[in-house]
């Protein structure tokens, strides 16, 4: 699960395992409450993110950078140092890092 840091919308985010690495391939417009009920959340994917040009990134804002809430979500980035996020209401600054944990999608 994703969401919008602009319009504070969700989205889904489908992830290629590769080698050990994730790689974005499509990102929809995604309800929900649906995205729960089909169990989007219940499943952890870990590694260090691969970028695509193909990736057409988020479909609410269109922007292809993103960064990790400590709730899993992943977001919106626009090159902000301060961010919030749209799912749990955490605020604060960035720090880069090498690999990330995902949740969702039956990986």
């Amino acid at each position: 699960m994703a969401a919008c840091e602009e319009t504070k919308k969700p989205f889904a985010i489908t992830v290629d395992p590769k080698g050990g690495n994730l790689k974005f391939v499509w990102a929809f417009k995604i309800d929900k409450a649906k995205a729960l009920r089909e169990r989007f959340d219940a499943h952890k994917v870990r590694g260090a993110v691969i970028y695509d040009a193909n990736f057409p990134g988020c479909p609410h804002c269109h922007t292809n950078q993103f960064w990790i809430c400590g709730c899993g979500t992943v977001v919106c980035w626009h090159g902000q140092k301060h961010v919030t996020c749209p799912n749990c209401g955490y605020s604060g600054g960035l720090e880069m890092v090498s690999s990330i944990e995902l949740s969702g999608g039956g990986l």
